[in-house]
């Protein structure tokens, strides 16, 4: 995997993360003032390096894919589960209660389960 490819995703987790500690947190405008424009500009960034990223997974390996998306779903559960400790309330309503947040978890693991399938018996154990 390239460096550019590592700092693309760093990039995406960072934003992402930005994002949902500004919903959770709005008091954080008060103390940290981040304008409209940048939320929007985060907002693309993520949108499109996600484009970007999947065309990576698809240029590399299923072992690659399958590392992502399981790094990736759980790291936005922990961040959930996180914020939600530390007293965070989603203004959107992004919560560990809500049936929706537990559907998409229950498709991803299926999605991940499916890619888990497709890697070789060698890459199974690693």
């Amino acid at each position: 995997m390239k460096h550019k490819d590592l700092i693309l995703m760093a990039l995406i987790l960072l934003s992402i993360t930005a994002l949902m500690a500004y919903d959770f947190f709005p008091q954080l405008s008060e103390l940290l003032f981040v304008p409209k424009p940048l939320i929007i500009m985060l907002l693309l960034l993520i949108l499109f390096s996600g484009y970007f990223v999947t065309r990576l997974q698809h240029d590399g390996s299923q072992k690659f894919k399958f590392l992502w998306q399981v790094a990736f779903t759980t790291y936005l559960l922990a961040l959930l589960i996180g914020f939600t400790l530390l007293g965070g309330v989603s203004q959107v309503g992004i919560s560990l209660s809500s049936p929706a947040l537990w559907i998409v978890l229950v498709i991803s693991l299926f999605e991940i389960y499916q890619e888990y399938k497709k890697l070789p018996p060698a890459d199974h154990a690693s």
